[in-house]
């Protein structure tokens, strides 16, 4: 099977969310279960696309669906961030801070667990400054393969292109993901560094 890459239009978050949503419904103590309790309710899902529609306008965010290429069916759906400046710890600290105030300020929502989301951000925050500490990198925030697309390479897909694009930038690329991915990732040249409850993975 061949795919094309397409990026994600305002008017396509929705549908992105809802790829992401499926990718992981039927896999036992998925991120999203924990995250969103109340499953993929309209409170839950205008969340979601809050708060990718404010990431759209940071340039350093890049999100793409992949597609069957004759078809153009959406197959699987990916998120890169691409930090191209080395960051000073005072900066990591500072960017923390203002998540951490924006977490702290977030309203109440039906059936999402804001404890459960501002503890898993600062893991994630804690691991990536200490293995990272600031320098520039390609972050896979997110890769979701729909159900019966799986093990077909749409995924592959969506990593490849992310590492291309920091081959092409000559910086490491870094994932946090669950034991599942693995396989793909140490394929693809990925090494395990830490564990948070999750595999922490980088080239």
């Amino acid at each position: 099977m061949a795919f094309e890459i397409t990026p994600m239009k305002e008017d396509e978050i929705g549908v992105w969310n809802k790829v992401y949503w499926e990718a992981f419904a039927l896999v036992e103590d998925n991120l999203s279960s924990l995250l969103y309790p109340g499953g993929f309710t309209e409170c839950t899902q205008a969340f979601m696309r809050n708060n990718t529609r404010d990431s759209l306008s940071d340039p350093s965010f890049s999100y793409i669906f992949v597609r069957d290429s004759g078809t153009k069916e959406i197959l699987a759906v990916a998120c890169w961030y691409f930090q191209t400046e080395d960051m000073s710890m005072q900066e990591v600290s500072d960017k923390e801070e203002k998540a951490r105030k924006e977490r702290a300020e977030q309203e109440p929502i039906p059936g999402i667990n804001f404890g459960v989301i501002a503890g898993f951000r600062e893991a994630q925050a804690k691991s990536k400054r200490e293995i990272l500490a600031g320098k520039r990198h390609a972050l896979l925030k997110v890769l979701a393969t729909l159900p019966a697309a799986q093990r077909k390479g749409a995924g592959a897909a969506g990593l490849v292109w992310g590492l291309q694009r920091a081959d092409e930038l000559g910086m490491p690329a870094y994932l946090e993901a669950s034991g599942m991915g693995r396989p793909l990732y140490v394929k693809h040249g990925f090494s395990e560094v830490s564990t948070i409850g999750q595999l922490e993975m980088r080239i």
